[in-house]
């Protein structure tokens, strides 16, 4: 396969407990876009939201307007304040302790990193096809058949509990076609 390739260097971990625990707890809940990002600046050590969603756009305050033709257009305004992902260097409080702390500590000990997320997709959803900025680790936490990942025409259903590293600097989307959500730890390798 040209765009996903098998990691064996870091540990695997079933964290669906822990992030069950997690929201159980109302320590966590998942916001409108789904994701969850365990690491935070240092200023915002505590805020488990701040890296979700685009670094680059504030979709929350998107507009649709008629442009100079009459035709609707969606105009979205850039994210204040401007973060970038090595800006994400700070395990956020809430994953202390745990499980994920665990992971994060093995991640930075063996890659440069940027933010790590966790991803939910509800069942019969997709994503927008994209380019990402740098490639991507991810770690099914909840998966099954029917959850996919199609990069540049090549698609990939990843296991539970096995790391992948997926070339998302090119073309890309996620699909998940099953009747459940799909859940993966993903995090933005750096250099």
């Amino acid at each position: 396969m040209n765009y996903f390739e098998a990691v064996n260097d870091l540990p695997c971990f079933e964290l669906e407990t822990d992030l069950y625990s997690l929201i159980s707890n109302n320590i966590l809940y998942w916001p409108g876009n789904r994701q969850i990002c365990i690491n935070a600046t240092e200023e915002n050590s505590d805020n488990f939201l701040e890296g979700t969603g685009s670094l680059y756009f504030d979709w929350d305050k998107k507009t649709v307007a008629k442009d100079e033709n009459g035709n609707e257009k969606i105009f979205v305004p850039e994210r204040e304040p401007k973060l970038e992902e090595n800006d994400f260097k700070y395990l956020c409080t809430q994953f202390q302790g745990t499980e994920f702390e665990t992971v994060y500590n093995s991640l930075q000990a063996n890659y440069k990193i940027g933010r790590v997320r966790l991803m939910l997709m509800k069942p019969k959803t997709c994503l927008s096809w994209h380019i990402d900025s740098s490639k991507r680790l991810h770690y099914p936490i909840k998966t099954q058949k029917g959850c996919f990942i199609n990069i540049n025409g090549e698609t990939k259903e990843m296991p539970q509990y096995k790391w992948c590293l997926a070339d998302t600097t090119v073309e890309h989307t996620a699909v998940n076609a099953s009747k459940e959500d799909r859940i993966h730890l993903v995090v933005s390798v750096l250099g």
